[in-house]
């Protein structure tokens, strides 16, 4: 048995094009947080490298630009949001880092120089991570009348390349390398679409049908690093095509279910049938959150009858007034693809500091442990 150890160097730059940063309160291979969805648990932890949008300062280049051609009061009035990022960076691996290796069966030309890795692939290399237009309406199902909302939120870059659901704008060149190699290096994604509604029932329900980001977040305003956790990369699909609704039982208590094609499934479905999911967030008090989420259903191509199971589940704490600890557990397991005997599995834990330093500078350390037998 040989044990390597790798050392990577990243260096990333990014901007916010908007007075607003979305993402998840908590560290960032957390999984996706609704900023809006209604009612929601009050916000537990916020991370010094988020911001909540209700707090958001003034306008930012895209709001300035739409001011100055008169539309953006037009814009406000309507509650609608025109916002956007950018990310750049530049990797390094002092490992030497192998190409070409035949256990990831890479066609001939393409490499991956870092295998096991999200979007930090390329070794000695300039990339443009994402170039990102949102355009945006939020409901807020708790004022008790009907209201419909939404999101388009359009991709451009590096990122693209990994994040493409079945049908829509996917390049892939065969059925062994999906996701991975397909196409150009900068490609284009709609990321985000989908419709809300409001619906006046008890403390409010709101209704999302689209393709949305449900389990994670890939915008790097939600993240205290650059690279990302196995478990965020392997264990949970980026993105889901289907409806869900979510209810605010009171300030500390709210549900989300609903179904989807798949992971990763948009206008094309691998099997034509559907899975179920659900996320429960309960808000101890406003330093302590707990989230659990689960999805399960039969996920294998042309196969509608062996069912694939994902559950996670995060803790987050403020520690103190500048300090966050955050703890994401997950687990998963489907019957052995291809007629294998068993069950395939996949779990492992991943803990992470938030440090404030100061309003605008923060420090973190992320640690992990990741297990998949099978390498599925």
């Amino acid at each position: 048995m040989q044990v390597r150890t790798r050392l990577v160097l990243a260096a990333a730059a990014m901007a916010t094009l908007a007075g607003v940063a979305r993402g998840d309160p908590v560290a960032g291979d957390a999984k996706a947080t609704e900023t809006n969805s209604p009612a929601q648990p009050k916000p537990v932890a916020a991370a010094p490298f988020t911001r909540d949008p209700n707090d958001a300062p003034g306008r930012r280049p895209l709001m300035n630009l739409l001011d100055q051609a008169g539309l953006a009061k037009p814009l406000d009035d309507a509650r609608i949001q025109v916002y956007g990022h950018v990310e750049g960076s530049y990797t390094y691996n002092f490992d030497d880092p192998p190409r070409n290796l035949a256990d990831y069966r890479l066609p001939v030309g393409k490499f991956i120089d870092n295998p096991g890795r999200v979007f930090d692939v390329e070794h000695d290399k300039v990339l443009l991570n994402q170039l990102t237009l949102n355009v945006e309406r939020t409901v807020d199902a708790s004022k008790g009348a009907f209201d419909l909302g939404g999101r388009v939120e359009l991709l451009y870059g590096a990122d693209a390349r990994f994040v493409h659901s079945n049908g829509l704008l996917d390049n892939y060149e065969d059925d062994v390398t999906p996701r991975v190699t397909g196409g150009p290096q900068n490609q284009f994604d709609l990321f985000q679409a989908y419709a809300d509604l409001a619906i006046p029932v008890g403390n409010g329900l709101r209704v999302r049908a689209g393709r949305f980001a449900f389990f994670k977040q890939i915008d790097p305003n939600a993240s205290a690093f650059y690279s990302h956790s196995f478990t965020f990369g392997a264990a949970l699909p980026f993105t889901l095509t289907g409806a869900y609704a979510t209810y605010a039982f009171d300030d500390h208590l709210s549900v989300d279910a609903g179904f989807s094609r798949g992971w990763d499934q948009s206008l094309t479905d691998n099997n034509g049938s559907l899975d179920a999911f659900a996320r429960v967030r309960y808000a101890v008090n406003e330093d302590l959150l707990f989230t659990l989420a689960a999805i399960s259903g039969p996920e294998q191509d042309g196969d509608n009858d062996n069912w694939r199971t994902a559950v996670d589940f995060t803790a987050t704490y403020k520690l103190t007034p500048s300090t966050t600890l955050l703890a994401d557990v997950v687990y998963g397991q489907q019957p052995q693809p291809n007629g294998g005997g068993g069950d395939a599995r996949w779990y492992g834990v991943s803990v992470y500091a938030v440090q404030e330093i100061t309003d605008a500078v923060s420090a973190a350390v992320r640690l992990e442990w990741y297990r998949d037998d099978g390498g599925y």
